[in-house]
């Protein structure tokens, strides 16, 4: 995370910022979250919606603030009160089991007028997690994740008068699938249009029924932003209407870094790959094989060591990430003294590879992976074919299968992220762009990473990215790195291009 910026502006913004963008009252919902598979997708579980806080105006300019006074300033003075409402609903997992999951549903009210009548929607993704418990629908809670990330859209858009649904997503709150489906864009897509199926049965049945005005926005960052674009597309073509999306600093063109992995020298220094981006490969590697099948016979074809057995079974967690490898429930290293390329390097490069016994990745099976990226290349830069190839191995078919440069969209679509995002290169948003264009179709490029231009209608947010960017400079800590540009600076100016986009409309 950041560190504290000592700016009289940026100061709460750094601290709370950090948590709430990444990257990224009442307790946490419990109710029964039995199946219900007889209703079918998008159905609603028994004792649901349950509303879990409600603040009038005051009070969510008082909750807000506790993530930050700087929130409100970059968000707005709250037009509205806030009832939270926790919804569990059926969905599918990445095979199409059917499974459950939860969402958040903001629901704007006071007498304002943008606070009541039908209203707008937005459908919110969040960024990755390795939280189990994460519940967007407890904002209270400061150990649950959800609590910081749903601030967001509380602050731009609950409390300006949209209504908001911010699905948990399968694999976490009271989902009761044991792992999560991390960019199966099949998946994730059904999951969200399950979340707003279910959302408006919920709304419809309140005490006070909430209507909405024909409006539906699709936003998210990071994971969010793959999500709203796998998201947007699925809609598209099941001919659900969509006002406009705004997928933040995703990885669309999914298959671009995992296919760079077959490039020269990448995997020689494995400092490169820290620990979170570790877990999070293990996350996608048991989700590719949840939906595919096919990846492996047994975990311990793809990992090494004593710990692959339990591997499939670790993501989502309840434990404490930082000491997963000194439990023992992760090896303290990525790659093994017997990949192809040890014997070639430095002393000092040799130190960071351990025995197989203590690291994560079965040297044969990546050798495998890249030797097929090597035998069947991609044009990975291609605005007009980029997955024009036929990859031969299970793990490359699985990544090429969810890159989402197969479709154009129709809707209004803002593409937003920085130039130097070392998280989620800018080269996914720009490359999706010119597939877009390629295919006759237009989709908005933003870098907030760049000069203010004349008339420039994203200048606030260029402004926001560049005064946080100094205000890190100046505290002392560095810009580049992936918590303070991805998970800090290029998602506050994104979250707030986002909605000046879709005030447009």
């Amino acid at each position: 995370m950041p560190n504290a910026i000592p700016s009289t502006r940026f100061l709460t913004l750094g601290a709370a910022l950090a948590v709430l963008l990444t990257g990224c009252g009442g307790s946490s919902a419990s109710h029964d979250a039995a199946d219900n598979t007889a209703a079918g997708r998008g159905a609603l579980l028994r004792d649901s919606p349950i509303r879990v806080l409600s603040l009038d105006v005051a009070g969510v300019g008082s909750q807000l603030n506790k993530f930050g006074t700087q929130l409100l300033v970059v968000a707005g003075a709250p037009k509205c009160g806030i009832d939270f409402h926790h919804i569990a609903y059926n969905t599918v997992g990445a095979a199409g089991e059917p499974t459950t999951a939860s969402a958040a549903m903001l629901v704007p009210t006071g007498a304002d007028p943008a606070c009541g009548g039908k209203r707008p929607l937005v459908l919110y993704g969040h960024g990755s997690s390795f939280q189990r418990k994460l519940n967007m629908a407890d904002i209270t809670d400061m150990t649950n994740e959800g609590a910081g990330r749903v601030a967001t859209p509380a602050a731009l858009y609950a409390a300006q008068g949209y209504i908001v649904i911010a699905p948990n997503y399968a694999g976490y709150d009271t989902s009761r699938l044991s792992y999560h489906p991390h960019h199966i864009a099949d998946q994730q897509s059904k999951d969200m249009i399950d979340a707003l199926s279910a959302a408006r049965s919920a709304l419809a049945g309140l005490a006070h029924p909430v209507g909405e005005n024909g409006k539906l926005f699709i936003t998210g960052y990071s994971e969010g932003g793959y999500v709203a674009m796998a998201t947007h597309r699925a809609m598209q073509a099941a001919g659900i209407t969509v006002t406009a999306s705004a997928p933040q600093s995703g990885s669309y063109a999914e298959s671009l870094d995992y296919e760079a992995l077959g490039a020269s020298g990448v995997l020689d220094d494995p400092r490169a790959f820290s620990l979170s981006s570790q877990l999070q490969l293990v996350m996608q590697i048991t989700a590719w094989q949840k939906a595919y099948g096919n990846l492996y016979a047994s975990p311990s074809e793809v990992y090494s060591g004593t710990y692959a057995s339990a591997l499939e079974s670790l993501l989502p967690t309840t434990a404490v990430l930082d000491t997963l490898v000194a439990d023992k429930k992760f090896p303290p290293y990525f790659l093994s003294q017997d990949m192809p390329n040890y014997a070639g390097l430095t002393a000092a490069q040799k130190t960071y590879f351990g025995t197989p016994a203590q690291s994560l990745m079965n040297a044969g099976y990546l050798t495998g992976v890249l030797a097929d990226i090597g035998a069947h290349p991609c044009p990975m830069g291609s605005p007009g074919a980029p997955l024009a190839c036929a990859p031969a191995n299970p793990m490359r078919a699985a990544w090429l299968k969810n890159d989402l440069r197969t479709w154009v969209p129709s809707a209004p679509m803002l593409m937003c992220g920085g130039k130097g995002d070392p998280e989620v290169g800018f080269d996914h948003a720009r490359l999706t762009q010119a597939y877009f264009q390629a295919h006759g179709g237009t989709a908005q490029l933003l870098d907030v990473d760049s000069p203010v231009t004349q008339n420039d209608p994203y200048a606030r947010s260029k402004n926001i990215f560049a005064a946080i960017r100094q205000a890190v400079i100046d505290s002392g800590d560095d810009p580049t790195t992936a918590d303070n540009y991805h998970g800090f600076m290029a998602n506050v100016a994104c979250e707030v291009a986002a909605r000046d986009f879709f005030s447009k409309f």
